[in-house]
């Protein structure tokens, strides 16, 4: 389970790397260059949780909801909760 006080911008870069196969620092591209990250991480302490946010970097297709729920390219891979891909 992520750590709440995680980075949702930590938590879609370990999302892409899962997909991708590689350890985040060796993604090809910085989420820096593709989405505005600090907004991004606004959005996220919005008290309203229905919105969602759809962004591309090379690829792939990410969508970040308000509950914290990541997708990239249509499927669901961290729900920010226990179910998670990632274990700790």
């Amino acid at each position: 389970m992520e750590p709440e006080t995680t980075s949702i911008t930590l938590r879609v870069a370990r999302a892409l790397a899962e997909i991708e196969g590689v350890e985040p620092h060796q993604l090809e591209y910085s989420l820096y260059n593709c989405i505005n990250t600090e907004a991004l991480e606004l959005l996220m302490t919005s008290k309203q949780p229905e919105w969602e946010l759809t962004f591309r970097v090379p690829d792939h297709t990410v969508t970040v909801h308000g509950t914290g729920a990541i997708e990239i390219d249509g499927e669901l891979v961290d729900e920010g909760s226990e179910n998670s891909i990632f274990k700790e």
